[in-house]
């Protein structure tokens, strides 16, 4: 009786073995609308994260940007109620706006979280394959440097954790060699990074400043202008450019504001992180957004100004004809 139970624990026991694979298969997910990918080469290249259980989703559209990647995810089952599934890979490119991004759920933050690791794969893997028109490569590319980074996570001082399986001696050296050139090479790859983050920085923060200044240089005649409203126009005419010129103003203070805190916040970190500096170039782009918006105000008050002039132009005209007549 007991040799039937140990017999029959044994066939469960193999059967769950053979079945592990299959059950830890995950699933991929490929919008590809222009058919730009090779779908098999994608397929190949996330094989390894679906023998994970990974939920893997690859986007490459030609016009998008975050809403529509939150959307895609969503439609996909990936994203509920603002959380990620906590297996889910995805990667996503809209080629017009040149927008890409790796989102993970929890089940791979040790890989990908740490150190910012996933934007450093974008940048360096993705990137650069999509700026050489690449996609297919850019794609298998983030894929295979995914899979490297959940075998040899990275740490938080940035080196890798490698995988130290017992090797003899000669394959423990070979194995230090191979570790050292990994690390040199992460922190080549992640000091690049860092570079190309401070310089995008820079000029963010260079394009918001130059727009600010000349903002304030036609505010400055604007006001001028706005001293001879009285005499110029009628009431009516002057409070409706008062009003204009006041809001505009507003939102420019606002700007300038904006511009000044983004500074003081980069300040506060005395060594900023790669993510650090990456959130502030992405904040001087939207002071630079917003202070547009607010050279559009100002072009609606000029505009509103010359219509005025021109109207006092032809009074007299209309006026001589009338006389004429």
């Amino acid at each position: 009786m007991i040799r039937s139970i140990l017999r029959l624990a044994a066939a469960v026991a193999l059967l769950l073995l053979l079945a592990a694979p299959a059950l830890a298969q995950g699933q991929l997910v490929i919008t590809d609308p222009g058919g730009k990918l090779d779908r098999a080469a994608v397929q190949r290249a996330a094989q390894p994260l679906l023998n994970r259980g990974a939920e893997v989703a690859v986007y490459l559209v030609q016009s998008g940007g975050e809403s529509d990647f939150t959307n895609r995810l969503t439609e996909d089952g990936l994203l509920r109620d603002g959380l990620y599934r906590t297996k889910m890979i995805a990667i996503y490119v809209a080629l017009d706006e040149r927008y890409s991004v790796i989102g993970n759920g929890d089940d791979w933050n040790e890989a990908l979280a740490v150190n910012d690791n996933r934007n450093l794969i974008r940048e360096n893997d993705l990137n650069s394959g999509l700026s050489s028109g690449n996609y297919t490569g850019a794609f298998t590319s983030a894929l295979g440097a995914i899979e490297q980074a959940i075998v040899s996570p990275p740490s938080p001082n940035g080196s890798l954790n490698v995988d130290t399986t017992p090797l003899a001696a000669g394959g423990l050296a070979a194995a230090a060699a191979i570790a050292g050139g990994a690390i040199y090479a992460s922190r080549r790859r992640k000091a690049k990074t860092k570079a190309e983050a401070e310089r995008q920085l820079k000029e963010a923060k260079d394009g918001a400043a130059a727009l600010i200044t000349s903002l304030g240089q036609r505010f400055r005649n604007s006001e001028e202008k706005a001293q001879y409203d009285r005499v110029s126009y009628a009431p009516a005419d002057v409070e409706r450019l008062r009003v204009a010129q006041a809001a505009a103003q507003a939102r420019f203070v606002k700007v300038q504001t904006g511009f000044d805190d983004v500074g003081e916040q980069l300040e506060r970190y005395e060594k900023p992180q790669i993510a650090q500096v990456n959130a502030s170039a992405a904040a001087y782009n939207q002071i630079r957004d917003q202070a547009q918006a607010v050279a559009t105000d100002l072009v609606a008050v000029e505009q509103i100004r010359a219509e005025l002039d021109d109207l006092a132009r032809q009074a007299p005209e209309e006026i001589a004809r009338a006389k004429k007549s």
